[in-house]
């Protein structure tokens, strides 16, 4: 099977969509407060901004060696 681009975009909101509904029922059932949100969001935004940034590296540098495929 022949592999695909990775599609970066579509990654981080995807993993941003998935990660606010991950935390959306420790909300809701008072597992995690105001204060927790704190320190959940930015430690989210933080990972997800991570795996973009090796998603796009990794993408980079498939471009510039083409023969390793």
């Amino acid at each position: 099977m022949k592999r695909h681009e990775t599609d970066v975009v579509s990654l981080v909101f995807g993993l941003l969509f998935l990660g606010v509904s991950a935390m959306w029922p420790f909300v809701h059932y008072d597992v995690l407060g105001l204060s927790g949100l704190e320190v959940a969001m930015p430690v989210l935004l933080v990972s997800i901004g991570l795996a973009g940034l090796l998603a796009s590296l990794s993408k980079l540098r498939r471009e510039r060696d083409p023969e390793e495929s």
